[in-house]
């Protein structure tokens, strides 16, 4: 227990009501974007048709080489290789070149997708690719949920700024929440009342926040340090340290130092380090990156998933000239250091992914927590305050974005399968969730009461959970046994959830009806 005075209670209740407050709408939108987020891999093997190969584990080799050949050597300077999650093999060969866009330098090169079994080009695209994502992103789908969960779908870097600042408020949130709970050991096992009922609505917001405590305030820093990261840290450390110059400071944090050396020579054999690199490290191959391709002072660095008991990806990097193995690179500097562990597991604690499914699923648990916490803290907010207009005004938005949110994002997921026989998904995802959005704002504005809208947003996500599954098998998606078949578990565990998320959505529906009519029914006369 922490000694808090009453002064100082009252100001901390202030901070914490108000940190959540100001900005708690948006804060919750990040927040359940974030935990849809989370499976955004298994939702792009649900959505574009899943692969059971997740690294590259084919040779690539003679596939690289046999593209460098037909092209300039100004598309030399980079060359990217990884595999999409339908089992693509996608290669980018790029350099640097003023965006007319943006009017800064960005990454030029032609892409290609590749038949990894035959080799065989299956298209090819040039231009600022990492800008075009239908070129390189086969779920429309899991793009649209990161992005907005990353920069609530704002033009860069503002969206980046937004999100950072509501992960500092999170933040702000949960210190002064923990300094607030004066039995938190207490908290965390508040008993049920006779009635099998907690005591109050308070009492269920104390049990869920004390639980997501540490979560939240893991979630809310590692999520501010990626949201500042390239939008105020690293500018402030190449304005400071280099004078400015971005690509010196990228050099120095990101690549190990190497003599310049133009000489062209026959490029290292990649089969050869791809096989070196699993019996060094072990884990999957995710990310082949070829610096200088075809030069002597040629680097490649090969990224592996998260494997052995290792948190977060390993680095390691390769003479591109000789093939030799250099050793494991760490993802900061060029030795091991304190500051490179921790930016080592700010991914893996910001997404759980460090333990496949399973760390996952408790991150989705949490995040779902999580919203509960903020959600009942406005409408404990709220509740003391319904006799003000503004107030109630703001209690029915609120309403509007804990349903109507879940509603447009699958309106989003509606409009993807409905685009992908015969329209660009890219285009109608994003406006699937717009056209959700605003239908739920305007039925917020015309149903009368506040239980009359909650019952119609219930049963919108009830229907659309339910024939969503149906949706996708209709348009072509994976079918249940070719799944079971293929091992491809995402298509077939996605599918169960939704129906079983629709009926337990139509079994409480019923339940609270039932009351209803039990409630509302006159009592019996005795009889005479």
């Amino acid at each position: 227990m922490i000694p808090i005075s009453q002064p100082q209670m009252k100001r901390l209740t202030a901070v914490h009501g108000w940190s959540g407050v100001i900005l708690g709408l948006l804060l919750f939108t990040v927040v359940i974007t974030g935990t849809v987020a989370v499976f955004a891999d298994e939702i792009a093997r649900w959505s574009a048709g899943s692969s059971t190969e997740r690294g590259i584990d084919r040779p690539i080799d003679g596939i690289v080489r046999g593209l460098a050949e037909k092209l300039p050597l100004f598309y030399l300077d980079d060359v990217a290789v990884w595999k999409t999650d339908a089992g693509e093999l996608m290669a980018f060969f790029h350099s640097h070149a003023e965006n007319p866009a943006t009017g800064k330098p960005d990454e030029y090169g032609a892409m290609f997708r590749i038949d990894p079994a035959s080799g065989a080009v299956l298209d090819r695209n040039e231009g600022f690719m990492w800008k075009q994502p239908w070129a390189w992103d086969p779920s429309a789908l899991r793009h649209f949920l990161v992005d907005l969960h990353v920069q609530l779908y704002l033009p860069d870097p503002w969206g980046l700024i937004v999100t950072g600042v509501l992960g500092l408020l999170m933040m702000a949130a949960a210190v002064t929440g923990f300094l607030m709970h004066r039995h938190l050991i207490r908290d965390l096992f508040v008993a049920e009342r006779p009635g099998a009922r907690l005591v109050s609505a308070r009492d269920r917001h104390v049990l869920a926040s004390s639980w997501s405590l540490p979560f939240a305030i893991v979630l809310a820093f590692t999520g501010s340090f990626f949201s500042f990261a390239t939008t105020v840290s690293f500018p402030i450390v190449a304005q400071v340290a280099f004078g400015g110059d971005r690509e010196a400071m990228a050099r120095t944090l990101f690549e190990p130092p190497v003599a310049e050396d133009a000489r062209r020579i026959r490029p290292a054999d990649l089969d050869a380090i791809r096989a070196t690199a699993v019996d060094e490290v072990g884990g999957p191959l995710t990310f082949v990156s070829i610096h200088r391709y075809g030069r002597a002072d040629s680097r490649i660095h090969v990224w592996h998933a998260a494997d052995d008991g290792r948190l977060g990806f390993t680095q390691t990097v390769f003479d591109g000239a000789s093939g030799a193995f250099l050793g494991v690179k760490p993802q900061v500097g060029n030795s091991p250091s304190t500051g490179n562990t921790i930016r080592t597991l700010m991914w893996p604690l910001h997404v759980g992914d460090f333990a496949g499914l399973v760390s996952k699923a408790v991150w989705g648990a949490l995040g779902a927590t999580t919203c509960f916490v903020i959600l009942s803290g406005l409408r404990l907010w709220v509740r003391r305050r319904e006799a003000e207009p503004l107030w109630r005004r703001f209690g029915r938005a609120l309403t509007v974005t804990s349903l109507g949110l879940p509603v447009a994002m699958l309106a989003s997921a509606w409009a993807y399968f409905l685009a992908l026989p015969a329209a660009d998904p890219f285009f109608w995802t994003p406006l699937g969730f717009l056209a959700g959005a605003v239908a739920c704002i305007v039925l917020g504005l015309r149903v009368g009461t506040e239980d009359r809208l909650r019952a119609l947003f219930w049963r919108i996500l009830t229907w659309a959970c339910l024939l969503l599954p149906p949706l996708r098998l209709a348009t072509g998606g994976t079918s249940w046994a070719e799944a079971l078949a293929r091992g491809h578990g995402e298509v077939l565990s996605i599918d169960l959830l939704l129906l079983a998320a629709g009926g337990l959505m139509w079994w409480a529906r019923s339940r609270s009806r039932d009351r209803t009519i039990v409630r509302d029914r006159p009592a019996m006369e005795p009889a005479e």
